[in-house]
């Protein structure tokens, strides 16, 4: 049987941990403004056709750098980094290119800006107009 002390610890690490997340839960609606009209995927129950490409892999099928591409799509102004987070270009946000995803290991209140297949060829343009001028 557990003594008191380590019951009393176990205790205040949960409560620790309800108000870390409690706090998180509470900035949701904020992130959620932020991020704009940009698609929001749960990858809890997301479909196993929907591709979703992270911006650290898309040198693979890019044929770039990361930097580069980070660079290049910074100077276009098709991303912005504010927050911490990853942002499109509003007008770029219904275009199906990227979505965020969310729910990674339980936490819903974590986003990842993913390309699409879409979002993939659309940065190749980008890359290879810019390397060709």
């Amino acid at each position: 049987m557990e003594n008191l002390t380590q019951l009393r610890f176990k205790l205040n690490a949960a409560k620790q941990r309800n108000k870390r997340l409690s706090e998180n839960m509470a900035k949701l609606p904020g992130i959620i403004g932020i991020i704009g009209s940009t698609p929001i995927v749960d990858v809890n129950t997301k479909s196993a056709e929907l591709q979703l490409i992270p911006f650290t892999q898309l040198h693979k099928y890019v044929g770039s750098y990361y930097a580069k591409i980070k660079k290049v799509l910074l100077a276009e102004g098709v991303i912005v980094r504010q927050n911490g987070m990853w942002h499109l270009r509003e007008d770029l946000q219904k275009d199906g290119i990227a979505v965020y995803t969310t729910g990674r290991l339980g936490c819903y209140y974590v986003y990842h800006l993913k390309w699409t297949p879409k979002g993939v060829a659309f940065i190749k343009d980008i890359i290879n107009h810019k390397t060709n001028h």
